[in-house]
């Protein structure tokens, strides 16, 4: 559905990965099957990492980041 919404729905995207980042960060109860989740539905899908590429390059950049720190931090092991 977020794709409807170009630039914004990339930003909304992007937006929900730094909101599930950040209270996992601060509060180590998000369980890491949800980044698998959230991956899996953004950007392990061909289709919106094209729409995120083409409509919010910023988010894209952004997203893939925030699942490196993820990644770095020990709150992601996929």
């Amino acid at each position: 559905g977020m794709m409807r919404h170009g630039f914004r729905g990339g930003a909304e995207l992007a937006a929900t990965l730094d909101h599930m980042g950040a209270f996992a960060h601060l509060s180590d109860s998000v369980q890491q099957h949800l980044f698998d989740l959230y991956h899996d539905a953004t950007l392990g899908q061909a289709d919106v990492r094209a729409f995120l590429a083409r409509e919010n390059p910023g988010a894209l950049a952004a997203m893939e980041a925030r699942f490196a720190a993820l990644h770095a931090a020990g709150l992601w092991q996929t």
